[in-house]
């Protein structure tokens, strides 16, 4: 399963929405990943969400592997929908 946001705060995604991400993710059933422009990463990884150089304006594809983690879809779809709490 899987929905498309985009990364709407100026300052793009940065270590703080990143440390967000992943501590969401900590609760999760199976992998979640993060996909942008080609790039599938692990969204447990505060690095590997960094490596995606997500500006503002960026496609993302958040996936889950298991439907028990569909909150934490919501969730972090949610937390992008919010600009990361930085609008």
């Amino acid at each position: 399963m899987a929905r498309k946001t985009s990364v709407k705060n100026e300052l793009g995604m940065h270590a703080r929405p990143a440390s967000k991400i992943a501590q969401i993710v900590e609760s999760a059933y199976s992998d979640v990943w993060l996909c942008a422009n080609s790039t599938k990463v692990d969204a447990a990884s505060i690095i590997d969400i960094l490596t995606l150089c997500a500006v503002k304006g960026t496609k993302i594809v958040i996936e889950i592997e298991n439907q028990k983690d569909e909150m934490i879809l919501d969730q972090i779809f949610d937390f992008f929908e919010a600009g990361f709490g930085e609008i």
